[in-house]
């Protein structure tokens, strides 16, 4: 009988052993299914794996549990974006660079005002009527194009000019620019003294370096130079296109 008690007494430590075992490496399993660090780490979304969360709300790293998707969201996410590094190696979402950031733009006619004799007052030419910006960083609402990267960027801008109204008589000087907000001028040319009754083309190229957040814009002076003085000119076939050309995402 002693044997007997000795032997189920071991039995049932050994099954106790085993069950105690069997319920720490489930409770185990169960617990470090889903790792949270970072902000709330008590709390994690329950199709995630991993989730590592910044103090700015929003702001995480997380693997799907079902899929193994790494969705990383850092407020610079966007669609069709590409993930890429800085110079220190601080990754960030990108626009993809369809293009190299590309675009080709036209505008249909419009007017433009004359200036007195000394003045120097561009104006905006917007075109209006985009052909291709895949990555959106010109605007045609605006005419502005807003550079996504530091990079070389060119420039083409091209628009027509003339003024036959009755009576018109004497000269103009018509300069075309591309401009930026934070290098100004970046390229310029002038048709001088022409006749208003005489169509001008005219062209302008601008090749510079950039930085990212710049606003380039294409601009129009016309200046009154002799004869009678009209209040505009018609301005006709804008067009304004540019591209980075020192990218290598295409």
């Amino acid at each position: 009988m002693k044997t007997r008690n000795l032997l189920f007494k071991t039995s049932r430590a050994k099954i106790t052993s085993a069950l105690f075992a069997t319920a720490l490496f489930l409770g185990t399993s169960a617990a470090f299914a889903q790792v949270k660090i970072g902000t709330n780490p008590t709390t994690i979304e329950p199709n995630s794996n991993l989730e590592v969360e910044a103090s700015t709300p929003g702001r995480k790293m997380k693997v799907d549990k079902t899929t193994g998707q790494v969705s990383i969201t850092d407020g610079t996410e966007g669609a069709g974006k590409v993930f890429t590094s800085d110079a220190n190696g601080g990754g960030s979402w990108q626009t993809s660079g369809a293009g190299c950031a590309s675009f080709d733009a036209s505008g249909s006619n419009t007017t433009t005002p004359v200036n007195n004799p000394g003045e120097f007052l561009p104006v905006k030419l917007i075109a209006n009527n985009v052909a291709y910006a895949p990555s959106g960083a010109y605007n045609g609402a605006t005419g502005e194009y807003t550079v996504p990267e530091n990079g070389f960027y060119i420039f083409h801008g091209a628009a027509g000019t003339y003024n036959v109204a009755a009576g018109t008589t004497g000269a103009r000087n018509t300069t075309l620019q591309l401009v930026s907000t934070s290098k100004g001028l970046l390229s310029y040319t002038v048709s001088p003294e022409l006749n208003y009754g005489v169509g001008a083309w005219q062209e302008v190229t601008s090749a510079n370096y950039l930085m990212a957040g710049d606003k380039v814009t294409f601009q129009i002076d016309s200046a009154h130079v002799s004869g009678v003085k009209p209040d505009s000119v018609d301005t006709v076939s804008i067009y304004f296109s540019g591209t980075r050309v020192d990218c290598n995402k295409n």
